[in-house]
């Protein structure tokens, strides 16, 4: 049951989230509004399209700054309620520093999980719509591959046949570049049809699909079977892995099905299992945040300054900042387990807030012994 000193603080956080909240929208959009201008530079891109561009990723770059919002809303709210005496007042009735910090930890815990089933849907749609203007408007290229429920489906060029054709695969490892059960539909550049081949097994390099046990079927005349047989192609690795859908396209209901259905092809989901559980751990890492917000002034006086304070906050998330790029390249590595490399960082987060909670008991236990 909440009482009215917690219900005061609540609005004292929640408050100081929305400034924050509005003063980093406000930068963001500025800033990426200049971005969409330098990337549409010299392609005569309309300025509504330019808006409709940031104002689509506008919920992306809201997402990978709101642990930053948080702590710096916790921050502020704090040093208000120390320059305002509350906190002493507060302190003065026999509620500890912990007791005042547990409301805006609850609160933040809310607005994660409110943020990943409510807005995370909004922004895959966003980022979706957002990547199909980018494709359409800047990058003014296709998407060479999809993959659906079926398997994979891939459109390319073959050079040396001055022929297109559509490639589909049942099955797919090594990121799409080891196919099989495998069909290839030939056309000319009139769209005409000019064959078909039919394998069990095929390997993209050097611009070449190695196959295995083909039938090659032209249009007109006999089909015949090889063992082995090369097969040009215009496309490369990473033309695959770069037109599959990203993470940030799919939304939380949907991921784990997604990454199911992925690995069920064949191919690697890690991108997507980091995705999922840096959504998951995302409300526990906001509460988190706020927990070491509140160790950062827990010895600051009314009348001190809090420069030093601001400072070494700044300090501290350069290194969460570093860890976390860190437990990201470690668990996209595979080095790490998924789970492990998103869940170490709000748990090391409330293990150094209460080192600077306890720093001087510890202190004082050294000069007593």
């Amino acid at each position: 049951m909440l009482n009215k000193i917690n219900i005061y603080i609540l609005k004292k956080f929640l408050f100081s989230f929305l400034i924050t909240f509005v003063v980093f929208a406000v930068i963001l959009f500025i800033g990426d509004f200049v971005e969409q201008f330098r990337k549409s530079a010299g392609r005569n891109i309309p300025l509504n399209i330019i808006t409709q561009l940031t104002l689509l990723n506008f919920l992306s770059l809201i997402y990978f700054t709101l642990p930053l919002i948080v702590f710096f809303s916790s921050l502020f709210a704090f040093l208000s309620l120390i320059k305002g005496s509350e906190k002493i007042i507060i302190n003065a009735v026999g509620i500890s520093n912990i007791k005042i910090t547990m409301p805006a930890v609850f609160l933040y815990i809310f607005l994660g999980v409110f943020f990943i089933t409510i807005i995370n849907p909004l922004t895959a749609l966003f980022d979706n719509r957002y990547s199909e203007l980018e494709y359409k408007y800047i990058d003014r290229v296709d998407k060479f591959a999809s993959i659906t429920k079926n398997g994979l489906w891939l459109k390319q060029e073959n050079i040396e046949k001055d022929l297109s054709s559509v490639l589909y695969a049942q099955k797919i490892k090594e990121q799409g570049t080891h196919i099989i059960d495998f069909m290839i539909l030939e056309y000319d550049r009139n769209g005409s049809f000019q064959g078909r081949l039919d394998g069990n097994y095929a390997v993209l390099k050097d611009g070449l699909w190695k196959m295995k046990n083909t039938q090659v079927t032209p249009k007109f005349g006999t089909a015949s079977f090889y063992s082995y047989i090369e097969y040009s192609t215009n496309i490369k690795p990473e033309d695959i892995t770069d037109s599959l859908s990203s993470p940030s396209n799919i939304s939380i209901w949907r991921l784990l099905t997604f990454i199911n259905f992925l690995e069920g092809l064949g191919y690697s989901a890690i991108e997507f299992k980091m995705h999922l559980y840096d959504l998951i751990f995302l409300p526990f890492f906001m509460g988190s945040l706020a927990l070491l917000a509140s160790s950062l002034i827990l010895k600051l006086k009314q009348n001190d300054k809090s420069t030093k304070t601001i400072v070494f906050s700044l300090v501290i998330i350069f290194i969460i900042y570093f860890l976390s790029n860190l437990l990201e390249a470690l668990g996209a590595s595979s080095q790490l387990n998924p789970i492990a490399s998103k869940g170490l960082l709000p748990l090391m987060v409330v293990i150094l807030a209460v080192i600077i909670y306890q720093i001087d008991n510890v202190k004082r236990m050294h000069l007593n012994d």
